[in-house]
C-alpha cells in the first residue's frame, strides 16, 4: 500500500510569507504581474496560507487592499482567472479569500522592529548600581560606555546612566576614572558638595569627610559645587553635621569654580557660614611635577609612596588599608619624617621598618 505522506507547514514560515505579500499589496508599485503569479500559486498550497494572510491582514486593518485580489476561493477558475486578476469588491471587515497576501510578513517584521526599537531598554544602563570595596580591597569596573573606574580602599560609589547623563556619586572613600568619549552624554562624579564633569578624561577624586580632593591626569574637568547644605543649631553632644536641604544637585544651588587641566591638583573645601550655610572654599590650585603625580596615585598599582611626610600621615594613609588599629602613644615621634615604599596592605612591614631603621617600639595588643 502506498502511503501519503504529508509535511506540515511551518507557521513562522507562512507568517513571514504573509506579511511580504501583505506589504506589496499595500503598495501597488510593487506589485508586477510575475507577482502576481506567484501569489496566486502560494494561495493555492495550503489552507494556512490563506488564513495567515487574512489574519495579519485584520489585526494591521489593511483589509482593504486584499480587494485587489481576483482569485475567488472555492469557485472553479478558469484561464483567463489563471493569467490576469480581476477586481473583487469584498466588505473591509469580511475576507473570503482566506489567503490573501502574504506581504503582511514583511510588514509584520518591520513593525516589530520599530515597536522593539521603542521599548529597548538603554544599553548603557546595564552597570548602572552600587559598587563597594571593603577595607584594603581594591576593584577595577569597567562599565557599559567603555569607562574604567578604580575603586580604591573601603570606597562606595553608586552609577546612574541615563538618556542624558552618565552620573556617579561617590558616596566615601576614592576612586580613578577613565573616561570614555560621548559628547551627547557628559560624565559627571558628584562627591560631597562637588561636582566634577567630564567628557573623556582621566582623574581622580578622594572624598574625605565633606572635602573632595580632585587630581586630574588627563583632559580637563569642570569642578562645581552645591551649597544648599545646612547645619541645624549648634547643641551641646548633637549630632551637627550640615543637613542636605533639597536634591543634591539642584542646579539654582550651583556654583561655578572653575576648569582643572591635566597635572592639577585641587581640594573643594566646605565651610559652615555664621547664618549656618554651607559654603564652598576652593583651594588654590597646585599644578604638580609629573613624578609628584604618579608618587600620589601609587595607590593605582598597589603602592604606598612616602618621601619625608610626618609619622602621623604615614600611619593615617596606611590605617586606611587595614582593620588593625595603630594609635602613636608618644607625641614626640608624629612629626618624624618617614620615606619608602610600602606594598598596600603590608601593615607589619611597615612595623618591621620602623623598628629597623627609625629605633621605635611598637607592642601589638591582642
Amino acid at each position: 500500500m502506498k502511503e501519503n505522506i504529508y509535511e506540515f507547514p511551518n507557521r513562522s514560515i507562512i507568517e513571514e510569507e504573509a506579511g511580504a505579500w501583505l506589504i506589496k499589496l499595500d503598495d501597488e508599485a510593487l506589485l508586477s504581474a510575475a507577482d502576481r503569479q506567484a501569489l496566486r500559486e502560494w494561495l493555492k498550497r495550503s489552507p494556512a496560507h490563506c488564513e495567515e494572510l487574512n489574519n495579519l491582514a485584520a489585526f494591521w486593518g489593511k483589509m482593504n487592499v486584499l480587494t485587489e485580489l481576483a482569485v475567488p476561493l472555492g469557485k472553479h477558475e478558469t484561464q483567463a482567472e489563471r493569467s490576469t486578476f480581476s477586481i473583487v469588491p469584498l466588505p473591509q471587515f469580511s475576507l473570503n479569500l482566506k489567503c490573501a497576501s502574504a506581504a503582511a510578513a514583511v510588514f509584520v517584521l518591520a513593525v516589530t522592529i520599530v515597536f522593539s526599537a521603542w521599548i529597548k531598554p538603554d544599553p548603557l544602563i546595564v552597570s548602572n548600581g552600587l559598587y563597594a570595596t571593603a577595607v584594603g580591597q581594591q576593584q577595577t569596573i569597567t562599565l557599559a560606555d567603555g569607562s574604567v573606574i578604580l575603586l580604591n580602599t573601603n570606597s562606595q560609589m553608586d552609577v546612574i546612566y541615563d538618556e542624558h547623563y552618565r552620573d556617579i556619586t561617590l558616596l566615601q572613600g576614592e576612586a580613578y576614572f577613565s573616561v570614555a568619549k560621548n559628547h551627547a552624554r557628559p560624565f559627571r562624579v558628584y562627591a560631597g558638595i562637588g561636582r566634577i564633569q567630564a567628557v573623556g578624561t582621566a582623574f581622580s577624586v578622594r572624598l574625605k569627610d565633606q572635602d573632595v580632593s580632585i587630581t586630574v591626569t588627563e583632559g580637563r574637568v569642570v569642578l562645581t559645587a552645591f551649597n544648599q547644605l545646612k547645619t541645624t543649631a549648634l547643641q551641646p553632644g548633637a549630632d551637627n553635621k550640615p543637613q542636605v536641604i533639597g536634591d543634591l544637585r539642584d542646579e539654582d544651588h550651583a556654583e561655578k569654580l572653575g576648569i582643572l587641566e591635566a597635572g592639577q591638583t585641587v581640594t573643594i573645601k566646605r565651610r559652615v557660614t555664621q547664618e549656618s550655610i554651607a559654603r564652598t572654599n576652593l583651594e588654590a590650585i597646585e599644578t604638580i611635577e609629573q613624578q609628584e603625580l604618579a608618587r600620589r596615585l601609587s595607590w593605582r598599582k598597589g603602592l604606598l609612596i612616602f618621601t619625608g611626610e610626618p609619622l602621623e600621615d604615614v600611619v593615617a594613609e596606611i590605617s586606611r588599608y587595614t582593620t588593625v588599629s595603630i594609635e602613636i602613644t608618644d607625641p614626640t615621634v608624629r612629626t618624624i619624617k618617614i620615606g619608602g615604599q610600602f606594598r598596600v596592605g603590608e601593615t607589619e612591614a611597615m612595623f618591621d621598618v620602623l623598628e629597623e631603621n627609625f629605633v621605635l617600639r611598637v607592642t601589638r595588643l591582642s
